[in-house]
């Protein structure tokens, strides 16, 4: 039976791609990096847009003195309540401070904000890298409403990878048992699409970043 014209050629087409050897795709290259980083990039303003473009609050301040005046203020403003700070970098940098804090676990039921230093900070995807190697642990970054982050600017990094690296520099092969990366407020839509802040860990998350390039 003669096929049809139209379905000749196309059955044609194809014999003749089946015939035609295509050229193997190139190598991967696995050591290349997929983000690059311009530099005349300031990493602390990339990383202060996405942030902010992710719902976080920022604060950039010139020195510790400057932080606990600004903390403090914005802890007035935000009607702060049950604070919790647990690392003894941060008791001893806030101590000037009219902030009022619970350096213990005492009624941590309660805690309505969390204090902590972190890792390192990510600029291209504006995040926190925090993990439970720090005495604030597992819980001061998660349980609280408000996770407040306090960095400095020698903590910036550009990509999630730079952040791990960093991470094998001061830990080798002990790594901490959690790492965790806080991009703006925890959030999900999983409940009937319906975005819902704060729905595994903080409602609200607040980076005050020290400018300590002049150190």
């Amino acid at each position: 039976m003669a096929l049809n014209p139209s379905k000749e050629a196309i059955l044609k087409r194809i014999r003749q791609g089946l015939t035609r050897r295509n050229p193997l795709p190139p190598e991967p290259n696995f050591t290349t990096d997929i983000y690059s980083r311009s530099p005349e990039e300031d990493l602390s303003v990339v990383f202060a847009q996405q942030f902010l473009h992710h719902k976080g609050e920022f604060y950039f301040v010139e020195n510790e003195k400057e932080l606990c005046e600004v903390i403090t203020d914005v802890a007035k403003i935000k009607s702060f309540n049950n604070i919790y700070v647990w690392e003894k970098s941060l008791i001893d940098m806030l101590a000037p401070s009219a902030l009022v804090f619970e350096t213990s676990e005492k009624d941590f039921t309660q805690a309505g904000v969390g204090i902590t230093t972190c890792e390192a900070l990510i600029a291209r995807t504006g995040s926190a890298l925090v993990s439970s190697a720090k005495l604030s642990g597992r819980r001061l970054s998660i349980y609280p409403h408000i996770h407040v982050v306090i960095a400095r600017t020698s903590q910036l990094v550009y990509d999630i990878k730079d952040g791990m690296e960093r991470m094998k520099n001061t830990y080798g092969a002990n790594l901490p048992s959690m790492i965790c990366l806080e991009t703006g407020p925890s959030r999900t839509a999983d409940i009937e699409k319906t975005l819902v802040l704060g729905a595994h860990g903080p409602k609200e998350l607040l980076v005050f970043l020290i400018d300590d390039s002049s150190n």
